[in-house]
Formats: C-alpha cells, sequence, structure tokens
C-alpha cells in the first residue's frame, strides 16, 4: 500500500468538497489511475471532461507519470477565463478584464508594464520587444496555471511585441 497526497484546486475541489485528502493505493499506479479512483469515490467529478493538469510534488506532470509512496498530487482543471499569449495588437485591458470577471471573487488585480523615462543612465526613445511566440506563450500558460493552482483565480497574461 501507497499512501499519496491529493490536493484539488478550483472547479474540482468545490465538486469534492474539500481541497485535500490522503488516499491509500495499492500496486503500480498513474496520475490518470488515481483521477479515476477518485471520480469513482466522487462521482461530480465525472462529469468535468478529459481535460486536466496534473502536478506532482510541485511539478507539472503527465497523467501517465507513474506515483509513488509520499507522492503529492495536485489534480488542476484547465484555466478558465482569460488568455495567454504575445501580440503585436494594442493591449486591451476592458477585454482582458472581463475576460477573468468572476462573480465570486470580490476583486480584480492588474498589472500593466509601462516604458521608463531612462535605463542605464541613458534617455529610453523608443522600445521594440520581440519574442519567439510559441515559447512564450507555453511560459506564460505556465505562469497563469500555477497562479489558478496556487490561488484558485482567474488569469490573463498578454506580452506586446513590436
Amino acid at each position: 500500500m501507497m499512501r499519496i497526497r491529493v490536493r484539488l484546486f478550483a472547479a474540482y475541489r468545490e465538486a469534492v468538497g474539500r481541497g485535500e485528502m490522503n488516499l491509500e493505493v495499492e500496486g503500480a499506479v498513474s496520475a490518470l489511475d488515481l483521477w479515476r479512483r477518485l471520480g469513482e469515490e466522487h462521482p461530480p467529478l465525472l462529469e468535468f471532461g478529459p481535460s486536466l493538469l496534473v502536478a506532482v510534488n510541485g511539478e507539472y506532470a503527465s497523467l501517465d507519470r507513474s506515483l509513488k509512496e509520499g507522492d503529492e498530487v495536485a489534480f488542476i482543471p484547465p484555466v478558465s477565463g482569460g488568455s495567454f499569449r504575445v501580440t503585436e495588437e494594442e493591449i486591451r485591458l476592458r477585454e482582458l478584464i472581463d475576460e477573468v470577471r468572476d462573480e465570486e471573487a470580490g476583486a480584480i488585480v492588474t498589472f500593466q508594464g509601462t516604458v521608463r523615462r531612462h535605463s542605464r543612465g541613458r534617455e529610453v526613445q523608443h522600445l521594440e520587444y520581440e519574442a519567439y511566440p510559441e515559447m512564450a506563450e507555453a511560459k506564460l500558460r505556465e505562469i497563469g496555471q500555477e497562479i489558478q493552482e496556487r490561488w484558485g483565480v482567474r488569469a490573463a497574461i498578454v506580452q506586446r511585441v513590436g
């Protein structure tokens, strides 16, 4: 028998009625096997689609990840609300706010970077940002998912280039 600590976030936590539990499992078990067992024990979880994120011991992992004694497994719904992208277009703050609005939240927090007037003792005339969009968007998504996991909130992260 192996003891596994399970953490559930956002809608999964709400469906089960708690965010943490310890389970004992027999034999070789993957994260997917554990998810299926949770679904059997907590049928409301079965209402969610097959898309979910899993972290093992604080690191994102695949559903086929083998588990071992003492692992902590977190099941996280895909980040809902918000977006994670790199764009050359103007960022429309009002639209981003609408994407993350949640009737259960008491606030919406925004951060908007600006161009500073001086850098390294020189006046800034203009900036041009560039990015490898696929890699940058993957990292933005990772950050957004971590925000979701830690605080159970919605997030949107957009980086303007050009």
